[in-house]
């Protein structure tokens, strides 16, 4: 829009809009993705995107999307071509430095190493440290394909990376997404704590031991009250999290009176 206010040529118009068409490609593969990870078939998304479910397939496969958001970060991992970069360092230290935990401890668990993990993400093995050491915070094109190349799951480090740059709550969701988002930030949460915090040891083994480990795995969400105590126990900020459980909350009262047996799988119909 500010080439085209001040007459900019039609060259530099087109390029700029190639560059609008391509995030937005980024964009629309993220978002296939994030609807499979909370439970849509293919035949789904298919019909969502106007699509055949071959050509879904096809363009937002795993190995494909890999491909696209590794390109994806290369390019944002170039000093030069981020528009946000003074804006990196915007959300709270703390949260740069448990969403670099996360990410270390992830990497520790795959036993691999940060250069190993930026040469398959095809970034720069300086852009994987800052991250380890909570100086930076790329964006999320970046973190996800470092995560995904440490066969992680990118969904369980968003929440952290939201906190870490600052992000607002966003407007109500689905009930699908709410629970993933919910469930995504405890397990980021742990992953922070290094999977096996001694406090988190020491609530798993009371009487509600089992009903934590259905938390954490996904399968059940407990009320405020026990909620509010797994994410202390976790080192995270409940006030951060209210908002994910409330949103919880909020979809299964309008949607259903009862949670899922299944979990997250179990309310992909309550969308």
């Amino acid at each position: 829009m500010e080439a085209e206010h001040r007459d900019g040529d039609l060259q530099e118009l087109v390029e700029r809009a190639m560059a609008v068409g391509a995030e937005v490609a980024h964009y629309l593969g993220a978002a296939v993705h994030d609807a499979r990870a909370t439970g849509a078939s293919w035949s789904e998304v298919a019909l969502k995107a106007r699509v055949s479910e071959a050509t879904a397939r096809a363009k937002w496969g795993p190995r494909t999307l890999r491909r696209q958001m590794r390109q994806r970060a290369r390019q944002a991992a170039v000093p030069e071509v981020i528009a946000v970069e003074a804006g990196q360092l915007t959300g709270s230290p703390e949260y740069r430095q448990r969403l670099g935990a996360a990410v270390s401890f992830l990497l520790r668990v795959q036993g691999v190493t940060a250069q190993a993990v930026a040469q398959e993400a095809g970034v720069s093995p300086s852009c994987v440290s800052r991250l380890l050491a909570g100086q930076r915070v790329p964006d999320w094109p970046v973190v996800f394909t470092i995560v995904t190349a440490a066969s992680g799951r990118p969904e369980e480090f968003r929440l952290l990376w939201e906190w870490a740059r600052g992000h607002r709550q966003p407007s109500r969701r689905s009930a699908a997404a709410s629970l993933t988002r919910f469930h995504g930030a405890l397990r980021g949460l742990q992953w922070a704590a290094g999977q096996t915090s001694p406090r988190l040891e020491i609530l798993t083994r009371r009487s509600d031991g089992d009903t934590v480990a259905a938390v954490l795995r996904g399968e059940l969400v407990p009320d405020w009250a026990t909620t509010h105590q797994i994410v202390q126990r976790l080192g995270g900020n409940p006030e951060q999290v209210r908002p994910l459980w409330e949103d919880v909350q909020y979809t299964f009262l309008l949607a259903h009176d009862f949670f899922p047996a299944q979990g997250v799988s179990g309310a992909s119909d309550l969308t």
